[in-house]
């Protein structure tokens, strides 16, 4: 299928924008897109907080009191992107789904490489497991979701500890370090050359190779909590996504995947853009509440 219209709409913003470069450009590249991010207008909730998850900054959004609450990890190669530039859509994530929402702020690489941004999602959700009541939040069923490299963080969460979460989302995940990144798939929203830099700023050297890095490579997935994994058709991340989700169902996870024809990168917190976005919110609030009554 070819490009939607919104992808192509997307596309054209990113070429034009194009003048700032990875990697010496890192710093402008963090403070533009956190600036334009807290520019955007916002969906008020119950409750939005930040929080201390001990010693891991997090914001907390609670459409109600009593909300059922997941642990959210932002996307952004492990390198790019905070609280703010993830503050519009988890407000919308959260008034859509009716989730609470946990979002982390762990470190980022290339000044924090592995495994410090996994350290802190793992401490972020112990301590949601430990905290969500004072919050008014219910944790006894916990899922993770993350976009991108959050995806990523929240499938080596499962690798390193099986029962941290009881259910992944996994939006577009960077999942092998070694797998193809098909040129044909490249564009203005993630190509090969930028990825490549994204897993060495992460993980250099024999880190990339590690089971929490590299989650294909894990020899417990059949412990792995059940998933949703996201893919888009116009993604360099396709494929590898798609064969990880693959692997998840043959060693016995419950698995549902769906591949977004037409979609690129980072379409999935962009519902202003993309209908797509809207009806995944759709998808993935109606997975977690079928999960969740499912465990009661």
């Amino acid at each position: 299928m070819s490009l939607h219209p919104a992808s192509r709409t997307l596309l054209a913003q990113l070429e034009a924008d194009d003048e700032l470069r990875l990697p010496g450009d890192l710093d402008a590249i963090r403070s533009g897109a956190r600036a334009a991010a807290m520019a955007a207008p916002k969906i008020g909730l119950d409750w939005v907080d930040d929080v201390d998850a001990d010693g891991v900054p997090c914001r907390l959004y609670r459409p109600r009191v009593g909300a059922p609450v997941a642990l959210y990890v932002h996307g952004g190669g492990w390198v790019l992107h905070d609280l703010e530039t993830h503050d519009a859509f988890c407000r919308y994530l959260a008034h859509r789904t009716g989730w609470a929402l946990l979002a982390v702020d762990y470190r980022r690489a290339p000044e924090h490489p592995y495994p410090a941004p996994l350290d802190d999602v793992q401490t972020a959700a112990r301590w949601l497991r430990s905290h969500a009541r004072e919050h008014r939040v219910d944790a006894s069923f916990l899922p993770g979701i993350g976009d991108s490299s959050g995806a990523n963080l929240v499938a080596g969460l499962c690798v390193r500890d099986p029962s941290a979460l009881d259910f992944q989302v996994l939006i577009y995940p960077p999942v092998d370090r070694r797998a193809e990144l098909p040129p044909q798939l490249a564009t203005a929203a993630l190509d090969g050359e930028t990825m490549d830099w994204f897993w060495d700023a992460y993980a250099p050297g024999e880190a990339a190779d590690h089971p929490e890095v590299s989650v294909t490579r894990a020899a417990n997935l059949a412990e792995h909590p059940a998933a949703y994994v996201l893919t888009n058709e116009h993604d360099v991340l396709r494929d590898q996504a798609e064969t990880y989700a693959a692997r998840l169902a043959e060693a016995g996870v419950d698995v549902v995947a769906h591949r977004a024809l037409g979609m690129v990168h980072s379409f999935w917190r962009q519902p202003e853009l993309f209908e797509a976005s809207r009806s995944a919110v759709v998808t993935v609030g109606a997975l977690l509440d079928t999960r969740r009554s499912g465990t009661r």
